[in-house]
This record gives structure tokens, sequence and C-alpha cells, in this order.
């Protein structure tokens, strides 16, 4: 590498620009990150979230190796989000795995009525088989879904919460402790290390100059501007970074590989309302991720690797996608309305016509402000009543804007302009004041939310960044408080380590199509039952009102 190129740098889709050293420690001139908070010496844990959509085989393969390349892992914790169909003979993610690791269930009667009389007989083999095979007990929750209601990856990401406690693809040897050590490199607290994994094709095709390799990243550059008016990011990347001495801050995250602390869930939980979409989510969860203090970085190294290889046939039979392959139901009421709350998040009254007015919710005469029932009083209190969904008050949107270079259709006659992928290598650091919570919702205390989207919960953790009252990761004061599992496959939790992180794991065309089943959340105008009510003070939270008893 020549001396221009020491620190590395990126090729943003038509050129290659050297990244530009590091500032130094402390400099006057150049406002810093808050360092990494750390209650104790005691080791972190990772929790690893693998939702799939009907390809259990590969999800085993996924959990085998996970366990196997990690350097520790003892400290992992697994969430299976599973969306199966019995009756078409989909696998199991868990009983695969357990197959793997030599605890196969015995061979499944044929005939219907058969099966039926060996029910009971399966399930106490099922039994036997979750407490011998290893790490299910302790170490991996489990909730599995059926198919019908799939509703796409975006929504059933929020049901992380059902499974985030205290604490087939490839992984880099030691992954665990290669990517607590890539994040501490970044010196934030609100760090997200993501990027685009590279395929395992791609992996042994990595250049080398003399006796040492050069790492070549996927990175992200290029944003556009949708036929909704939402940015968009490409599913692939379209850039790459190369002998990188360190995370290198960018604005493009990847829903297929993030890894943060477990405060980036908490602070941001995904939004259960965004049914249906795909890529059209990704930017307006990363405006709520800025503007709350969170800051995305390329690792300097590949921590993961997705399959270079074809879909399981189960993909290819009966599927309506392009390619044939297996998605969810698709529903267009849901899609359209969760585009529109996009655009509602992000402030964009274009496209937004009286026809939609239904779809901003709220109750019949507007906030306290006076807003009216106009389209445009009606997408402020919609704005607001998003709450910890919405936008947050460290940074501005219009800092976001200049940060990324971009322009949004925020009315009929304002300028919509991606990037096109300039200013993708050396950005600056956005700072913010730390005295305001991440948690902090843009419009809390202007009186606009009439109806105010209430915060998920959290079953199964008990920590400070857990609740309103605190930011952090803490480790509890006393090991006799540890958290009590409710998940029947799980009753071991992490909640004496000193932090946790979480890796959120989305594998990109292997698990991607996933969700719950909740046969009484649509209705056939809107599509999704949002089942907003006058305000009282027992009102349930927004995810407790459309996700019950899952």
């Amino acid at each position: 590498m020549s001396n221009n190129n020491l620190h590395g740098q990126v090729f943003d889709g038509s050129s290659f620009t050297p990244v530009n050293p590091p500032p130094l420690p402390n400099s006057e001139s150049q406002l810093s990150p808050q360092q990494p908070v750390t209650a104790s010496n005691d080791p972190p844990s990772i929790f690893v979230s693998i939702p799939h959509f009907r390809d259990g085989k590969r999800c085993a393969a996924t959990l085998k190796h996970l366990f196997a390349s990690s350097a520790h892992p003892e400290r992992i914790f697994v969430g299976i989000i599973e969306q199966t169909n019995d009756h078409e003979g989909d696998p199991s993610c868990l009983l695969e795995y357990c197959a793997l690791m030599g605890h196969g269930m015995k061979s499944g009667a044929h005939d219907h009525e058969e099966e039926i009389a060996r029910k009971g007989e399966k399930q106490a083999e099922r039994d036997r088989i979750i407490e011998a095979c290893p790490r299910v007990k302790d170490q991996i929750r489990s909730v599995r879904f059926h198919a019908l209601g799939a509703k796409g990856p975006v929504y059933a990401r929020s049901f992380i919460r059902k499974l985030l406690g205290n604490e087939a693809t490839e992984f880099a040897p030691n992954w665990d402790t290669l990517a607590i050590q890539q994040w501490s490199m970044t010196q934030n607290e609100y760090a997200v290390l993501s990027t685009v994994p590279l395929t395992t094709h791609e992996r042994d095709r990595i250049k080398t100059q003399g006796n040492s390799v050069v790492e070549e990243v996927p990175r992200q550059c290029s944003i556009k501007i949708g036929s909704e008016g939402v940015p968009l990011y490409e599913t692939h990347a379209d850039g790459k970074a190369t002998g990188l001495q360190q995370p290198l801050l960018s604005y493009a995250p990847s829903s297929q590989f993030t890894f943060a602390k477990c405060h980036l869930e908490t602070n941001v939980p995904h939004d259960p309302f965004s049914a249906q979409l795909l890529q059209t989510e990704r930017f307006p969860r990363y405006a709520r991720m800025w503007t709350r203090g969170y800051d995305v970085y390329t690792p300097s190294t590949n921590i993961v690797y997705s399959e270079s290889v074809n879909l399981h046939p189960l993909h290819h039979k009966v599927g309506h996608g392009i390619d044939g392959e297996r998605k969810w139901p698709p529903n267009d009421s849901e899609r359209h309305a969760a585009h529109i709350r996009m655009k509602v998040l992000l402030g964009i009254h274009h496209g937004i016509g009286v026809n939609d007015a239904s779809l901003l919710g709220g109750t019949a005469g507007g906030g306290s402000n006076g807003a009216g029932s106009s389209i445009g009083g009606k997408i402020s209190t919609a704005r607001a009543n998003l709450g910890i969904y919405g936008v947050g008050q460290r940074r501005s949107l219009d800092q976001l804007l200049e940060f990324t270079g971009i322009a949004l259709p925020i009315n009929e006659a304002s300028e919509k302009r991606g990037n096109e992928g300039h200013s993708c290598t050396n950005l600056e650091w956005v700072p913010y004041d730390t005295s305001i919570s991440p948690r902090a919702n843009l419009f809390d205390g202007s009186g606009k939310a009439d109806d105010l989207d209430l915060e998920p919960i959290f079953p199964l953790r008990s920590l400070p960044d857990a609740t309103a009252s605190g930011e952090y990761d803490h480790s509890l004061a006393s090991p006799k408080r540890m958290l009590e599992s409710t998940n029947r496959e799980s009753s071991s939790t992490s909640s004496d380590v000193s932090y946790s992180f979480v890796f959120l794991l989305w594998i990109g065309g292997l698990y991607t199509w996933y969700a719950m089943f909740l046969g009484n959340t649509t209705n056939k105008k809107g599509g999704r039952k949002k089942m907003r009510t006058p305000k009282r003070k027992d009102k349930q939270p927004l995810a407790e009102r459309t996700i019950k008893d899952v």
C-alpha cells in the first residue's frame, strides 16, 4: 500500500479516495463521541438474532457454525424467530440444529392419521431432544410462528423484544472477540458496526500484496430517492473499503449485519407497523438512529460472510417472487399504510393526499396545538404520535440531510436528490448535546401528540436501558436479581455481565422472509389494525395492543 493510502481507501462505485488519518485524541478542534460505558470487569456477552422464513436447515447450519467459530461460545446467546408451515413439512431450525449435534428426531409417520396418533409421543420426544441438545436449554431462545401470517422482515424484527434478555452463514474465526474489538476501536458508546456481508465466493478473491492480506470490506455509498419519495439504499454494496486501520464512519447501515450495544434495540426499537416493507424502512430507521445519537461504522475487517449458493429448493416450488422464491403473503393496503408512515416519520408531505388521511391516525380533533383537520396538520400530529418510533432530539433531520448529501421531497415544489455515492469516504462526526437522552422524542413536550404510540415492553430484560430512566447497559447489583426467563426453552440468561452486545444478524437472501402470525391485526380497509383509542391511563403499549400472547 502506498504512503498516500496508509489508512486505507474507499471505492464509491466510480473511483478510489484515500482515507484521512483519524483526528488526534482530545483535539480542541474536534469534538469526539461519548466514550464507551463499562460498569465492571465482567466479560461481555453477545446476543445473536437469527430470524428465518421456511429455511430451517440452513438456519441450523448457521447456528452450529456460530458456536463452533466463536472464541467464547459460552458467552453467546441466540434468539431464533422461526416462521414455518408444519403441514407442508417445513423443518424447524431448532430441531435441525439438534440433529446436527447428534440429537435427531426419529423418522416421522407418513400417514396423516398415524401422525395424529403419535402427536403426544412426538412432543415427548421433542422435549427430550431439547433437554439433551447442547446449549439449547441455557443459551438459545426460540419463538415459532405460522408462515401464513407473514408481513415482511421489518415487521418481524420488532419481535426481538420477546427474545432480548440481559446479555447458513459463515463466520470469521473468533468472530465474537473480533466484533467486540472492532466496536471498541470506535471509542463511541453509540457505535453501530454494519455492512453488507461479503460472500464466501468474494472472500476467496481477496487481493494480497506481499505477505499481507489487504482486507476488502463491502461499503454502501449511494442513496437514491425512491418512487415514494423515501431514500433507498442498494440491496448490494455498491462500494468497498480496503486496507482500513480502524472502523470508518458511514451513513449506510445494513439489515444483514449490525453489531452494537443492546440499548440500540431499546432506544430505537423496530417498528411493528412497518409491515410489508423491505428496503423502504432502512433509511427511516437510520434517521431514527442518527437523530438519537447513534453512528454507523464500516468495520475494518469482515466478521460475517454470506453464502454464495442458490436458495434451498424449498424456495423455488410455489413462490410468487421474481425468481419463484417463497415470500410472505402480500398485502397492498398494509404496504401503502407503511409507506405513509415512513413519509410521516421523515416529514415528507409529497404524495400524501386526502384519501390517506384515515391512515394518519390520531383523534378527530387533532392535537392541543390546534393543527386542525388539514392534511398538513394531520401529518404534524401523526409525526408527534410516533413517539419512540420517530426521530430523536440529539440531532436534527436537516443535519442528517447535510451529512448524507441528499434532499427530500418535503412538498410538491421542493427538490429531491440522491447523493450518487459522493462524499462516501471522509465523513465528519456530527456532535450533539450529550445531556439529551437518546430516548428523547422530537416532539416531547410540544403538545402535538394526541394518541402517542407508547413504548414496547422487553419482558426478558431488566437493565436500566429498557426503561425511560436509564440509557446504558449496566450490570445488576446482585446476582440474586438475575432475570427470570418466561421462555420455556431458555431458563438461563446473562444478566450479570458488565454490558451486553447485540449482534443482529439478518442473512440477506436466506433469512429475509419472516414475520409473525396474527390474523386479527388486519382489516379490510387499512390492512393493519392500529386500534387507537381515546387516551386513558390504563392504555396498553402499542406493541401489546397489536401483538398479544406471542
